[in-house]
C-alpha cells in the first residue's frame, strides 16, 4: 500500500522558504525601525520642555557636557562648558540628523554627514549649508534658563 499524501500538507522545502522569507523580512522590519528611532527619538528620549521656556538644574549638565532637550516642542542641544551655557537646535541644516557634542574637540558634530558646528553653532567643516540655530541660555543661581 502507497501511502497518500494530503494536499494540506507543506512539503519541507516550501516550509523552509516560508521560514527564510519570515527571518529576512523581520530583519528588514527591524532595521527600518531602528533607523528612524535614530534619526527621529521619540519626544520621551529628548525631554519634555515645550514651552517658551526651560529651566534644567545646573548640576544636570556638568561643565564640558551636553544634554538634549525638546524646546519649543523641537529638539535642542544645551552645551556647558567653561565659557558659559549654550543652547543650540539639535537638528543639522544639512539633512535633518540629531547631532552630538563632543566634549573633547570642543565642537558639535552631525554622525551621519560629517557636517562640524562651532559651541555657537557656526559651520567649521562639512556639508551644512547653515549653522545650527540657537537660542538665549543663560545661568541663573543653580539653574540653566533657556529662552
Amino acid at each position: 500500500m502507497e501511502l497518500e499524501k494530503s494536499e494540506s500538507l507543506i512539503g519541507r522545502r516550501t516550509f523552509l522558504d516560508y521560514i527564510i522569507g519570515f527571518v529576512i523580512s523581520s530583519w528588514g522590519l527591524l532595521t527600518a525601525y531602528v533607523s528612524l528611532a535614530y534619526l527621529w527619538p521619540s519626544k520621551k528620549a529628548i525631554g519634555n520642555g515645550s514651552g517658551k521656556s526651560v529651566t534644567i538644574p545646573l548640576s544636570d549638565i556638568p561643565e564640558g557636557k551636553s544634554r538634549k532637550i525638546r524646546y519649543e516642542d523641537k529638539p535642542a542641544i544645551v552645551v556647558r562648558t567653561a565659557e558659559g551655557v549654550f543652547a543650540l537646535s539639535a537638528v543639522c541644516p544639512h539633512l535633518g540628523c540629531l547631532v552630538n557634542w563632543h566634549e573633547g574637540d570642543n565642537m558639535i558634530e552631525c554622525p551621519c554627514h560629517d557636517a562640524k558646528f562651532d559651541i555657537r553653532g557656526n559651520v567649521i567643516g562639512g556639508p551644512s549649508p547653515k549653522p545650527l540655530d540657537s537660542f538665549k541660555a543663560e545661568i541663573k543661581g543653580e539653574l540653566i534658563k533657556i529662552g
